[in-house]
């Protein structure tokens, strides 16, 4: 499933292949400030979550309303002396009560170049090769782009313009890495319908042919004028005129003129590029031969936290047992002075880490393509009231968690 509906996460597993289109506006249930919070794109194309708690989500013609955050019940330790931590499972929930690992304790230290994949939309591919810097800069004027995102596309004009045709590559993976407002618009709001007038030549006619003509009336009135224009040359006068006399019906989810010809731009223009974001600290159980990048750490005494993972599958054991399930994707590795560590446990695309510092205040860490082994770390703030997170693993299973026992 392309959406899915978490406990306290929405899951987007956009692909090449399948775009999720969504609309959304900042709903924040709690009293975060706004300008903290970024607004969500309108199509996805790869792996992404977003907060329950501070979006109100429509897709599918359903609404998705900002809620507040579910909190499993909080269990203390049974046997506090005890090292090890307590595993097992109640309800929907595995619990891990205490970190795997506490006192003196040896960790490999890598540094990970933070690469991602994605897809852009190459402007050379699409528009009228004739057309210089200035005409193509005139034609996106006249686009129904929102001022801000045609001020981005006229600067990536501008750009690429004035670089060769075979630094593109090189271009648009420095804008990725660098222009985060650029990253966004070409990773996915360049998609969106209203780029069709600048794509140079006719290529609407065989989804045109084949569509029922109910469901394309039904978009008709949904359309800009430059939108309109373009599906009305891309057909006969007498194809237009059927479809005009045609009764209108709301078509499937997915089914849309709108959606159909978003999914053909995406497949048709879009280029596969990787580009680093940054890099960062991580950490492995250290092997032998490695002695210059080993470093050491004194655990802390973590047996008050609880660390509670979604049970991604139905569990045919007692509600709780000492079994830990088989789907089980990330544990909590440890706390060592302003870090806590997590072990991850199989591929991941992505994962989330919210920390809810006081309902006025939170801070998120995204990490992205995991493999199974790495430990990761996010911030320690004593006086946090919890953690919560969620992640898609590279086969697209998805998966919640929630760290609670802080001192607050």
């Amino acid at each position: 499933m392309l959406f899915e509906e978490g406990v306290n996460y929405f899951f987007f597993k956009g692909s090449p292949d399948s775009v999720i289109r969504i609309d959304s506006s900042i709903q924040s249930f709690y009293d975060f400030p706004i300008k903290k919070i970024p607004k969500l794109p309108s199509l996805f194309s790869d792996p992404s979550l977003a907060p329950r708690f501070l979006y109100d989500i429509r897709w599918n013609r359903r609404n998705y309303p900002s809620k507040e955050i579910n909190i499993p019940d909080y269990i203390s330790k049974s046997n506090q002396s005890n090292p090890k931590p307590e595993i097992f499972t109640k309800k929907s929930y595995q619990y891990q009560i205490g970190g795997l690992i506490s006192g003196k304790h040896f960790l490999e230290r890598t540094t990970r170049n933070q690469m991602i994949s994605t897809r852009y939309l190459s402007l050379r591919d699409i528009v009228n090769p004739n057309y210089n810097e200035n005409e193509v800069l005139e034609e996106i004027d006249k686009l129904y782009f929102k001022k801000g995102d045609k001020n981005t596309l006229s600067k990536l004009v501008k750009i690429l313009y004035a670089g060769k045709p075979s630094e593109e590559r090189d271009i648009i993976a420095n804008l990725f890495a660098h222009e985060p407002t650029f990253a966004n618009f070409l990773r996915n709001q360049i998609f969106h319908i209203e780029i069709l007038p600048l794509i140079h030549g006719i290529f609407l006619q065989e989804i045109l042919a084949k569509m029922d003509e109910r469901f394309i009336k039904h978009s008709l009135p949904t359309l800009s004028a430059p939108v309109r224009r373009v599906i009305e040359k891309s057909v006969s006068k007498n194809k237009f005129s059927s479809i005009l006399n045609s009764p209108s019906m709301e078509p499937p989810q997915g089914e849309s003129l709108v959606e159909k010809i978003e999914a053909l731009i995406f497949s048709r223009f879009s280029r596969s590029i990787y580009y680093e974001e940054g890099n960062y600290i991580s950490y492995r159980i250290p092997k032998q031969g490695n002695d210059d990048y080993i470093q050491s750490f004194v655990g802390t005494n973590t047996n008050r936290f609880n660390f509670v993972t979604t049970i991604t599958q139905p569990s045919n054991q007692a509600e709780q047992t000492s079994i830990r399930d088989s789907e089980t994707f990330i544990e909590f590795f440890s706390q060592s002075g302003n870090h806590l560590f997590f072990r991850i446990l199989d591929w991941i695309d992505i994962i989330r880490f919210d920390t809810i510092i006081h309902l006025r205040e939170f801070e998120s860490i995204e990490y992205y393509r995991l493999p199974p082994g790495l430990i990761i770390t996010i911030p320690y703030y004593a006086t946090s009231k919890y953690t919560i997170g969620c992640g898609i693993t590279k086969s697209r299973k998805s998966f919640e968690f929630l760290l609670l026992g802080f001192a607050y």
